[in-house]
């Protein structure tokens, strides 16, 4: 009805559609995401065990430590609402709510003195100690380059995680093996034009789809040959609001999947794949530069 069709090079046609799994709920984030996350407890104040808590707590964090004329008016409304009950606040555990407001996964060591479940081997995560080549001129007690060991890598394979991903059933069935065009013909005697929007439709993945077929393939193997596209992305993370947890992870998005699911957190398309470390100055001194 708008004009769009598709161009396959193939002489099948596709395993699949995952376009057709494609609705108004899963173009947009609704109240659903919301939802979900409030499922997981009756408490939707928790770890605040009731509203008034809740109100204290969040008017102590996010005034500042340096309280002002205008906080206190803050305090004075919470207090004065005709609905505070002080036997609500009266036996809160705040030292409890704080901790667990500021717990992440990464904290601590088990009781056990085993590793955290995302080190496990059995996880798939590796950890991988990086050393740095360090020049030291001429004049130096030893010169010549020095190996400094900055700290450990820990990272996931990525077969490992492609193999996990098309393993899923969920995410399967909107994986697009197939690349096609995307063509516009607005009425019957416009020319084509190609739209384009999504890495399975661009040029590039067309180019190495039509490569791979190319290509001689494994001896004795008749399975469809696909390209994965991994899309990579990496910023510094404050873990919560409340601590001063940081990483610095590398994530991974397949961009066989769509934009419009990669870009809703509701899906959880987002991989980890590797964690950094931070170099610190001090291992080095002031006036050296790693690069």
């Amino acid at each position: 009805m708008f004009g769009l069709s598709r161009k396959y090079y193939s002489n099948k046609w596709p395993s699949h559609d995952p376009e057709q799994f494609v609705d108004l709920q899963t173009l947009s984030e609704g109240l659903d995401a919301a939802t979900t996350a409030l499922s997981h407890t009756d408490n939707k104040f928790h770890p605040y065990p009731n509203e008034n808590s809740y109100l204290l707590g969040e008017w102590y964090w996010n005034e500042g430590k340096q309280k002002s004329h205008r906080s206190f008016q803050n305090l004075l409304d919470v207090v004065a609402n005709p609905n505070f009950r002080p036997e609500d606040v009266q036996h809160s555990r705040w030292s409890k709510i704080d901790a667990a407001l500021g717990h992440n996964d990464f904290d601590g060591v088990p009781k056990d003195n085993s590793q955290p479940a995302w080190m496990d081997h059995d996880a798939g995560w590796k950890q991988t100690p990086i050393s740095i080549s360090v020049p030291f001129n001429h004049r130096a007690t030893v010169p010549g380059p020095k190996e400094y060991v900055v700290g450990d890598l820990y990272h996931r394979s990525l077969v490992s995680v492609i193999l996990e991903k098309l393993w899923q059933p969920q995410d399967d069935q909107h994986f697009h093996y197939e690349p096609f065009e995307v063509l516009w013909q607005p009425t019957n005697s416009a020319t084509e034009v190609q739209v384009h929007g999504e890495l399975y439709t661009s040029p590039a993945f067309l180019d190495a789809h039509h490569e791979l077929q190319d290509s001689s393939g494994e001896p004795g193997c008749d399975l469809p040959r696909v390209v994965i596209a991994m899309i990579f992305a990496s910023d510094a993370t404050h873990l919560t609001s409340f601590g001063d947890a940081k990483l610095w992870p590398c994530y991974l998005f397949f961009g066989n999947e769509s934009k419009y699911r990669r870009c809703k957190p509701a899906c959880h398309l987002c991989n980890h794949v590797a964690y950094f470390q931070a170099v610190s100055h001090s291992h080095f001194g002031p006036r050296c530069l790693v690069i």
